[in-house]
């Protein structure tokens, strides 16, 4: 059975809550990320997410991208998993709270990652190559499709 941990991204940026949607921006561009956690005033604890989806519709509707702030856009409260749970699991939540980032809780609720639908993709290509190397498709069949849900 395949973990969050297996799949999830340790490299989470993180950026101040006053940080304003340009900064946000260029940060996104320059490490090749399609997320933000935001931080409070003292980047120590993660009280939202902003990604490029909610960059494209706030500037779609007008708002002034070098004034309006990361913590007046990010989306919060945060949907969070553990790490140790199944990546089934992820898939499950992320179409509940239609999200495709989770936040990655190690056992003692800190931040160890996140987890975006492109590497639940990365989870589903290695599932298919293996399966198609072992001609085995039954068994995790059932747990692909969990995840290939996100993408249809």
């Amino acid at each position: 059975m395949s973990l969050v941990e297996d799949f999830m991204n340790t490299r989470m940026v993180s950026r101040g809550a006053k940080s304003t949607l340009v900064e946000i921006a260029k940060t996104m561009a320059e490490w090749q990320i399609s997320s933000v956690a935001v931080t409070d005033d003292n980047n120590r604890k993660v009280q939202g997410i902003l990604t490029e989806r909610d960059i494209v519709k706030s500037i779609a509707d007008g708002v002034a991208p070098n004034v309006i702030t990361a913590g007046s856009l990010m989306s919060a409260p945060l949907v969070s998993i553990r790490n140790d749970r199944p990546i089934e699991e992820a898939a499950r939540l992320m179409i509940r709270n239609k999200v495709r980032h989770l936040l990655v809780e190690d056992n003692s609720h800190g931040v160890a990652g996140i987890i975006t639908t492109t590497d639940l993709a990365r989870y589903l290509k290695q599932e298919l190559m293996s399966q198609a190397a072992t001609n085995d498709r039954k068994e995790s069949s059932e747990s692909l499709s969990e995840v290939w849900e996100l993408f249809f």
